[in-house]
């Protein structure tokens, strides 16, 4: 009788404790958000971006992979592959550093790999120093990287259960008329 009691006892003590213990991570809503950065954070300065953010490690996607659609300025638009170094998903501090990191990636790729047009040198531009469109890979026009400040991100869950990224990229300046 003693012991059927201690189970009792034993069972609900343990009840209770599941009850309050913490056993998985908050749920994140599973419909499409968009991720504002209303300030801009500047493309070129992934650090400075982060630090400036507010709730950098609140989970904002909550997958572990996606593709990251960058159109901006670029003439054929790249889509890339990120993953998330969380299991639950990426936090706001680690989509805005692979945002960073694939932008300079494309730009780097853009120098690299324009062949007949490079990029001419920012003291050498006429006019307000517009950059000038290159043949490279992504074919990328108008804006030097440290031109550009990201203002807001969008994702979404496909029926195919694939994440699209897509980015909201502008300029600190103006193209030249």
């Amino acid at each position: 009788m003693e012991i059927l009691i201690l189970g009792a006892i034993v069972l609900a003590v343990a009840w209770w404790w599941i009850g309050r213990a913490p056993v998985s991570p908050p749920r994140v809503p599973m419909m499409a958000s968009r991720i504002a950065f209303p300030s801009g954070l500047k493309l070129a300065d992934p650090a400075a971006a982060v630090a400036r953010l507010v709730d950098p490690d609140e989970i904002v996607i909550p997958f572990e992979r996606a593709t990251l659609v960058i159109e901006y300025p670029l003439t054929a638009p790249a889509r890339v592959e990120i993953v998330s170094p969380v299991e639950h998903g990426f936090t706001r501090a680690e989509l805005v550093r692979a945002i960073c990191e694939e932008y300079a990636t494309i730009y780097e790729a853009e120098e690299a790999t324009a062949a007949s047009t490079p990029t001419v040198p920012p003291a050498e531009r006429s006019g307000r120093g517009d950059r000038n469109r290159t043949d490279g890979l992504y074919g990328i026009w108008g804006h030097d990287l440290e031109d550009l400040v990201l203002t807001a991100s969008h994702w979404a869950r496909r029926s195919d259960g694939t994440v699209t990224v897509s980015v909201h990229v502008e300029s600190t300046r103006s193209l030249a008329p």
